[in-house]
């Protein structure tokens, strides 16, 4: 085998690793986040619920193509079509829409769940009360879904085509064309926009926002000495709090990490390269993919409930009762008639 050919191989058995780690891992997550934290009312957690779902779809779209190509109809000699899309229209159509829908969700879903967390940090504003109603994050997060399925609507209908010609035997084949249209020439530029750039930017906006606004207030926390000496336990919160604020910030890296390479190709060689073109967009792809597999590892590293509730299902242990959140045993306590402003950030900072 040529070094292209292990290549090729290798390309296709990552894919199919994906698949395989990708699935139990965003089922783990969506379960954990839906049934197990206990915070599960806070915004940017429902957000992580829902996305797990959206990154459970990315896999099974072209990594599950580049699989079954590579590694099964490579190495079978009765088979004459290249690729999973050219199977049927119907497939084409599916799996084209199932890639671009879900893998643009996917991004506005994080830079919805960072521009959740920000808003949070911002008692005085209207838009935190609003938003911070499950219902409301809800309905917010399914309009984002269906505004970007209606924008790649467009590709049931235009991607993929029937072409008759003759084979080696002169007898009349249908052939499905997939990709090919003039409507993709438009579509990768706009995929561009709305998968990489814009909540690229969105999401580094909101995180740099984030970082400053938790500094000015564990700064202003840290100048009030009489509070943290009335009481000592806010220290504590202070110092481990942030975790929600990692995670998302860890999201955002691996996600620009991940799926930068794949937008440079797209930007500045899409158009000259054409050797090994097959190997090296199967490789971009797996890459982005990647980005949305590990979220899990994200989670597991950045909170201590998300890894408590994920060993207990991992190890099988019985559910031991959780130690009560933050928030409520604050109301539990008497408030006094002066409350500290400059602290809440810390305790909203605190959650998983």
């Amino acid at each position: 085998m040529t070094f292209i050919e292990v290549a090729h191989f290798l390309s296709g058995l990552y894919s199919f690793i994906l698949i395989l780690i990708g699935t139990p891992l965003n089922i783990l997550c969506f379960y954990i986040f839906k049934c197990l934290v206990p915070n599960r009312s806070n915004p940017t957690i429902i957000v992580f619920a829902h996305l797990a779902l959206i990154e459970l779809l990315i896999p099974f779209t072209w990594n599950i193509n580049y699989f079954i190509r590579e590694l099964i109809w490579k190495y079978q000699k009765t088979i004459s079509i290249k690729n999973l899309e050219q199977h049927s229209l119907f497939i084409c159509k599916l799996i084209s829409f199932g890639a671009y829908f879900s893998l643009e969700c996917a991004a506005w879903l994080k830079t919805l769940a960072t521009f959740a967390r920000y808003v949070s940090l911002h008692h005085q504003w209207p838009l935190k009360n609003w938003l911070s109603k499950p219902i409301i994050i809800r309905r917010v997060i399914w309009s984002t879904i269906i505004f970007v399925g209606l924008i790649n609507f467009p590709i049931w209908i235009v991607n993929g085509k029937r072409v008759l010609h003759n084979d080696q035997y002169n007898q009349t084949t249908v052939e499905i064309k997939c990709y090919q249209s003039r409507f993709f020439q438009f579509w990768e530029i706009a995929h561009l926009l709305l998968y990489n750039f814009i909540p690229f930017t969105l999401m580094i906006l909101s995180n740099i926002s984030i970082v400053r606004q938790v500094r000015e207030s564990r700064s202003r926390t840290l100048k009030s000495k009489a509070s943290v000496s009335k009481n000592p336990s806010r220290r504590s919160m202070s110092s481990g709090g942030g975790r929600l604020t990692k995670a998302l910030i860890l999201i955002t890296i691996f996600f620009i990490i991940f799926t930068a390479p794949a937008a440079i190709f797209y930007i500045f060689f899409g158009k000259k390269v054409n050797q090994h073109r097959d190997l090296i967009t199967m490789t971009l792809s797996n890459l982005a993919t990647t980005s949305h597999v590990t979220s899990f590892i994200i989670y597991w590293l950045t909170s201590s409930d998300f890894r408590n509730a994920a060993m207990n299902i991992l190890f099988c242990h019985s559910n031991v009762p959780r130690r009560q959140p933050t928030e409520e045993k604050q109301q539990e306590k008497p408030r006094s008639d002066k409350p500290l402003l400059t602290t809440e950030l810390q305790l909203n900072d605190e959650q998983c």
